[in-house]
C-alpha cells in the first residue's frame, strides 16, 4: 500500500509545472555558466596563476570542466534550497487548501502512511534535483572544458587533485548535498503540516534559512556557542569532500546534526498531521 501511494504522490509532484522550474532553471544557468568559463578561460588561468605565485610551474589549461563544476557548487547550493522547497511546498499543503484530504483519508490508508508518501516523494523530487546539477556540471564541463586536475585554494592552503581522484570527491560531495537538500525538505514539510497555504511553507523555509546562514557567518564571539548549533552552519560538509585528507570527524558531526535536525522536523510533522482537524 504505501509503494502505491508512493507512486501516487510522485505522479502528482511531476504533473505540476512548478516542479519542472528548479530543473529548467539548472538546464539554464550551467550551460551558460560553462560557456562563460569556456570563453573567458585565459583570464581565469591568469588568476589562477597569479595566486599560485612564483612556487608553481603550471602547464596545461587550469580553468576544466572540474574546476568549474566546483565553483558552480558554491554558488548554487545557495539558491538550490529556494528551488526545493517550490516541490515540496504545497505536499501537504496544497492537499489541505484543495480539501482533497477529506476524500483521500476515507481509503483504508492511515495517516501515517499518507504523510510518509508525500515526505518520499519530495526528498525523490531533492535527490534528483542536485543529481541533475551534478550530470550538468560535470557532463557539460567535461565537453566544453576537458578534465584535468583541479586546483582548490582555500585559506588553509593550497590542494591539487588529480581528476580520477577527483571525480570520486564530486560524488561524495553531491551525495552530502543530497542530504543537506532532504533536511530542507523536512523544514519546507514541517510548515506545510503547519499551514493551508502553499505559499506560506516557501516563504518561511526561506526565512528561517537566511536568518540562520547569517548568524552561522557572523564572526561574533558572543554568537559562537549558537553558530556551531545551527542547521546551516554544517550545510558546509559537502566541502569537505575535497580535503585532504578528508576529516570524517566533521563530516560525522555535520551529518549527525543535519539528520538529527531532519528527525525532528519529520516527526514534529508526524505528530500534528495526525492531530490535524481535515474536515474544517
Amino acid at each position: 500500500m504505501l509503494w502505491r501511494l508512493y507512486i501516487n504522490e510522485c505522479i502528482k509532484t511531476f504533473s505540476k509545472l512548478r516542479t519542472y522550474i528548479g530543473f529548467g532553471a539548472l538546464a539554464v544557468v550551467v550551460p551558460l555558466a560553462m560557456w562563460g568559463f569556456s570563453v573567458g578561460g585565459s583570464e581565469i588561468q591568469r588568476n589562477l596563476a597569479n595566486q599560485l605565485g612564483d612556487d608553481f610551474l603550471m602547464t596545461g589549461n587550469l580553468a576544466n570542466g572540474l574546476w568549474a563544476s566546483h565553483i558552480l557548487m558554491f554558488a548554487l547550493f545557495i539558491h538550490i534550497p529556494f528551488l526545493i522547497t517550490l516541490g515540496a511546498g504545497d505536499a501537504v499543503a496544497g492537499e489541505g487548501t484543495a480539501g482533497t484530504f477529506r476524500i483521500y483519508l476515507t481509503r483504508p490508508v492511515s495517516r501515517n502512511q499518507v504523510l510518509t508518501a508525500k515526505l518520499l516523494a519530495a526528498a525523490t523530487y531533492s535527490s534528483l534535483l542536485v543529481a541533475w546539477l551534478g550530470l550538468l556540471s560535470l557532463g557539460i564541463g567535461s565537453l566544453w572544458l576537458g578534465l584535468g586536475d583541479i586546483i582548490i585554494i582555500d585559506g588553509t592552503g593550497i590542494l591539487i587533485l588529480p581528476w580520477d581522484i577527483a571525480l570520486g570527491r564530486f560524488a561524495l560531495a553531491y551525495l552530502f548535498a543530497m542530504l543537506m537538500m532532504l533536511s530542507v525538505v523536512t523544514l519546507t514539510f514541517l510548515l506545510s503540516v503547519l499551514v493551508t497555504n502553499a505559499v506560506g511553507p516557501i516563504v518561511g523555509t526561506l526565512a528561517i534559512l537566511i536568518v540562520a546562514s547569517v548568524l552561522s557567518v557572523l564572526e561574533l564571539d558572543a554568537l559562537a556557542w549558537l553558530q556551531t548549533n545551527l542547521l546551516t552552519y554544517h550545510f558546509r560538509v559537502w566541502r569537505y569532500a575535497f580535503d585532504d585528507p578528508i576529516p570524517w570527524s566533521d563530516v560525522g558531526t555535520s551529518i549527525a546534526y543535519i539528520v538529527g535536525y531532519a528527525g525532528v522536523f519529520i516527526g514534529l510533522s508526524y505528530i500534528v498531521f495526525n492531530r490535524k482537524d481535515i474536515m474544517t
